[in-house]
């Protein structure tokens, strides 16, 4: 039966995601199927780097270190959707309501991982099982969505990732209250530029070392950058993650606007490569930026920037920054009581769950709560977000 192929293809492989997912644990994306034989929670394990110095010559009995380790905790939950008709509608109809209703089904699956992603992109990480799992219509976001997140829980978050947070294009923006610090953000210095982009990843570079203790590891996970498999060389990369407000001003920005009109190769197809005509990805000092519309449209933090402008989030993910578990690949399903075969109804069912891969302190352990949890991979960004005039 082709539909089921169609199917799987699509709501894995049909998404913008997709080329910085994997199963290996240096994609951006981990993707993990651990729970499709059994289980109902996966703990993915975190080792941090040896603090120490070692003893030399000394005596190494009674100095040996302590890994540091944490098992981040994540949950699948179930997502299914349906389309039913009658015979009569059916000759009523004009097209082939099960084609169509393949179709849309298709649709639907591409659209619910693809949201389920954005979102999980803001989420605060947690050690709880998520809000409304098992419910109608479920939720599949590990941790707790923006849009639920109490000011106490945006304070904590803040608090616990305040060397992987930036706001704008200044580090002292920043507030250990969040209302405090997207409130610095304006609509003359803090668009997204070149600039902010790679402030953003002199942050990632810098995690895991204080700079009032120059070349002692903190304890705080480093943001490891990622290598594109198939390359020859050693070339490190950020993926940036921006919404549609975001990448209009990046592409109005002049240094970036010169870096694609000057600096690039004098390709025989330039209109079919060069993001000045395509509108397509950009890439500047190791970073590839890759434009979501869905961060605006599902994100967008209307209101609460300097002189009440919207601020929109921006995300630099290195790698394991976000993990997706699978429960069990999408399959397609059938209506059983068909009402003595008059009723046709074809469906989908998936059960998966993503989430911000984060850790705590090893004194902490499993009793982590939201202001001990560091993002692992992901240095979020806060940047102008007016809207088209």
């Amino acid at each position: 039966m082709k539909f089921r192929r169609n199917v799987a293809t699509d709501f894995l492989r049909a998404s913008r995601f997709d080329p910085f997912m994997g199963s290996d644990s240096t994609n951006p994306i981990v993707r993990m199927s651990d729970l499709a034989g059994d289980g109902k929670e996966i703990r993915i394990p975190l080792v941090t780097q040896l603090i120490g110095s070692g003893v030399g010559v000394g005596t190494l009995v009674g100095n040996e270190e302590t890994l540091d380790s944490y098992g981040m905790p994540m949950w699948a939950d179930w997502a299914r959707n349906a389309v039913a008709n009658n015979r009569a509608a059916n000759k009523e109809n004009s097209f082939s309501v099960q084609s169509t209703a393949q179709s849309l089904l298709r649709g639907w699956a591409r659209r619910i991982v693809r949201d389920d992603i954005v979102d999980a992109l803001l989420s605060i990480p947690t050690s709880q099982i998520q809000a409304n799992r098992f419910t109608s219509p479920g939720n599949r976001v590990n941790g707790i969505k923006w849009s639920a997140a109490t000011a106490a829980n945006k304070n904590a978050w803040v608090t616990a990732n305040v060397d992987r947070v930036v706001f704008g294009s200044a580090i002292s923006n920043y507030s250990t209250t969040f209302a405090t610090a997207v409130a610095n953000v304006d609509s003359t210095n803090d668009k997204m530029t070149a600039a902010v982009g790679s402030l953003m990843k002199n942050v990632a570079q810098q995690t895991g070392v204080t700079a009032s203790n120059p070349g002692v590891y903190n304890g705080k996970p480093k943001i490891t950058p990622f290598s594109i498999k198939g390359t020859n060389n050693d070339q490190e990369w950020y993926l940036c993650l921006v919404g549609s407000r975001a990448m209009r001003d990046l592409k109005n920005d002049p240094t970036m606007y010169q870096a694609n009109r000057d600096a690039r190769e004098r390709e025989s197809g330039a209109t079919k490569n060069n993001p000045i005509f395509t509108g397509g990805g950009l890439i500047y000092d190791g970073v590839i930026y890759l434009e979501i519309p869905e961060i605006t449209q599902r994100l967008l933090l209307s209101g609460v920037g300097a002189s009440s402008i919207d601020v929109e989030p921006v995300f630099l993910l290195g790698q394991s920054a976000l993990g997706y578990v699978m429960g069990q690949m999408p399959r397609p399903t059938r209506r059983d009581e068909t009402d003595y075969d008059f009723i046709k109804g074809i469906g989908i069912e998936a059960q998966y769950g993503v989430g911000k891969i984060a850790k705590a302190p090893l004194s902490v352990g499993s009793a982590a709560t939201v202001g001990d949890l560091i993002d692992w991979g992901m240095v979020s960004g806060f940047v102008s977000g007016v809207a088209n005039a």
